[in-house]
């Protein structure tokens, strides 16, 4: 029987972010994201789900760091955090054994 090490803290930091991305919703917001910033009601039509729900899986990308809120007013914009989601590449790509550049 193979004994199994426990995760180290990068493993199960990257776990708790592909969780985050592993709902479609999730992803499809994040695609939307790379094309342009957006407000929840705006992510909310395109995806047909309501405003809470948009606004629950913003959340959800926001803690992961995946996304970032720009508030001004009343008013919020989401944006994706590029540099958070590189950084995620390659911490995946690190637990996999296989650098970012595809080798």
């Amino acid at each position: 029987m193979t004994k199994t090490t426990p995760p180290t803290q990068e493993t199960t930091e990257a776990l708790r972010r592909l969780q985050a991305v592993a709902e479609p919703r999730r992803l499809a917001i994040l695609q939307r994201l790379t094309e342009s910033d957006h407000n929840a009601g705006d992510i909310a039509e395109a995806l047909e789900i309501s405003p809470s729900l948009a606004s629950h899986h913003l959340t959800t990308l926001i803690a992961a760091g995946f996304v970032s809120r720009q508030q001004n007013g009343p008013h919020a914009k989401y944006s994706i955090n590029r540099d958070s989601v590189n950084e995620f590449h390659s911490e995946v790509g690190t637990i996999l054994g296989v650098s970012s550049n595809g080798s």
